[in-house]
């Protein structure tokens, strides 16, 4: 029951990781970029409830004293079908971001764009379809991002499984987690974000920058995590 839980508040997270980009596209194709920027500070926010949630139940495990491998790996599986669904489902996603830009910017309250506000598609989200299998790729950005979300989704695991086999020295690693996602937020705040900025705010490439740091969020769960856990476990 502790694993599914695990998985399922690990997949959560993966989830709103990966819906966080799209309200950003819809504010670039309404020219409100300032506004989708405040949509997905939102989405990260959930997607923060989500990041603390499950470190605690990893400790839980460990104490019962069984493997955590199982746990992680199986969440780094769910996590990975979460974005590939946000992939191929982009444009509703889009869509609807689009919607409560609009419902907000007339002037009323985030409570009136989600329950209040009229549904009338946007222009830009004619002749695209629920599904859409057409994705734009720019390699530097998928390897550059994958990085950083490998950071942010694969730090809290180690920390766990280092905690449990040196306990002894627990109380200094679970103190590194603070260290590490700093690692992590210079990278995105210097590096991934700007980039991503410039793209939006110039118009160009929007949807080739998602897709791009969708799939850095795809590659950082399906390849990078599990396969570095899977060295860590021979190792420790």
């Amino acid at each position: 029951m502790t694993s599914a839980l695990v998985i399922l508040l690990f997949s959560l997270y993966a989830l709103f990781d990966a819906i966080a980009l799209l309200p950003r596209v819809g504010g670039a194709f309404l020219n409100q970029n300032g506004l989708g920027y405040t949509f997905s500070i939102m989405v990260h926010t959930l997607k923060r409830v989500f990041v603390v949630s499950y470190p605690p139940l990893l400790g839980w495990i460990a104490l019962q004293g069984d493997s955590l491998y199982p746990t992680i790996f199986a969440a780094y599986f769910f996590g990975a079908m979460t974005v590939v669904l946000v992939s191929i489902f982009k444009y509703p996603i889009i869509s609807y971001f689009i919607h409560l830009i609009q419902g907000y910017s007339v002037g009323g309250s985030v409570f009136f764009a989600v329950f209040k506000h009229p549904y009338i598609p946007h222009e830009s989200m004619r002749g695209k379809g629920v599904v859409d299998f057409s994705f734009q790729f720019k390699k530097t950005l998928i390897y550059s991002s994958s990085w950083v979300y490998f950071v942010y989704g694969s730090s809290l695991f180690f920390i766990n499984i280092f905690g449990a086999e040196f306990q002894e020295q627990s109380a200094v690693i679970y103190q590194l987690v603070g260290i590490i996602n700093a690692l992590g937020t210079l990278l995105m705040s210097f590096y991934l974000d700007p980039k991503i900025s410039r793209n939006f705010d110039q118009k160009e490439s929007i949807m080739e920058s998602n897709d791009s740091v969708v799939a850095g969020q795809l590659l950082a769960l399906a390849v990078w995590g599990p396969l570095s856990m899977g060295l860590c476990s021979l190792m420790v």
